[in-house]
């Protein structure tokens, strides 16, 4: 049996195609074509950020030196439930790589208000049956583009980081231990990639006929509620070129902006002018400290 919670606002940012749509959906939202659920959200190209009275979250996304932008990215925070980030990667080599993220992060943005009214919560089938979704959503209209896909969704009650992701997106946590410390990690610990004589290369995408599924990590965090914490989520063209150490920044970035999503724009923008080479898409989500 499932149990049903009254619909409550649920706040989204989505970023995909080179545009940015942003606003609230009812968490009983429910319509399946992907065009018009994004169209519910408002084409705010401007609004890049949402928040909650316990999180806050923003992204960022710049096409580098490439000619379009094929990543896409999305933060949901659902008031009292969770807060949650994704990035897809279209696959480069591959046509409709700008579709294939689209459509991967519109399957995300559509479960993700179905679960904000669902009392059971996150666990790790529920992820597989997402990423299974949004495989079959972009083997069907993307015209054999592919993408890669990662999500991260932080539990408000249960204090639980839940992290899925197929190819080699990234997510990272920061957390305060107080004393001015901070430390990262890299939550995405069985990247999908591989290397040979051709360079770098991935070897599953949602939506290529070489998905297996994701790879699942769950993270207790629990203890740390008097302390900031931050969830970022990373297509390869911030990760691979970006100084490391910046994720460790990321607290104090938060405090100096007052943004997640100039926390966001900081990372990706520090790629590119490290010299990268692809696209740039960074998500943050922040939780904030309980007094």
């Amino acid at each position: 049996m499932t149990v049903r919670l009254s619909p409550t606002p649920v706040k989204a940012v989505f970023h995909a195609l080179g545009r940015c749509w942003g606003g609230e959906l009812p968490s009983n939202t429910a319509n399946p074509i992907c065009d018009k659920l994004v169209g519910q959200l408002g084409g705010l190209r401007r609004l890049t950020a949402c928040s909650s009275a316990s999180a806050v979250g923003g992204l960022f996304s710049h096409k580098g030196p490439r000619r379009n932008n094929e990543d896409a990215g999305l933060v949901v925070a659902a008031p009292g439930r969770f807060i949650a980030v994704a990035v897809a990667d279209g696959v480069g080599g591959l046509k409709s790589g700008e579709v294939a993220s689209y459509r991967a992060v519109c399957t995300v943005l559509r479960e993700l208000l179905a679960a904000a009214g669902d009392l059971r919560g996150f666990y790790q089938d529920w992820f597989r049956r997402l990423f299974d979704e949004a495989h079959e959503e972009v083997a069907r209209v993307a015209h054999g583009g592919a993408t890669t896909l990662v999500v991260a969704v932080y539990d408000l009650t249960s204090h639980m980081l839940h992290v899925a992701h197929v190819g080699d997106s990234v997510a990272y946590v920061v957390l305060e231990r107080g004393d001015g410390w901070v430390e990262y990690g890299l939550l995405t610990q069985d990247l999908d990639e591989a290397v040979d004589a051709g360079g770098p290369y991935i070897t599953q995408a949602v939506g290529h006929r070489s998905y297996r599924g994701p790879h699942y990590y769950l993270y207790n965090l629990a203890g740390f509620e008097g302390f900031l914490k931050a969830i970022v989520a990373a297509s390869d063209g911030v990760d691979d070129f970006i100084d490391k150490g910046l994720y460790r920044k990321v607290p104090e970035l938060f405090r100096k902006k007052k943004s997640a999503r100039e926390v966001a724009k900081t990372l990706a923008c520090s790629a590119i002018r490290s010299g990268g080479r692809d696209n740039a898409t960074a998500a943050v989500a922040v939780i904030l400290p309980r007094i």
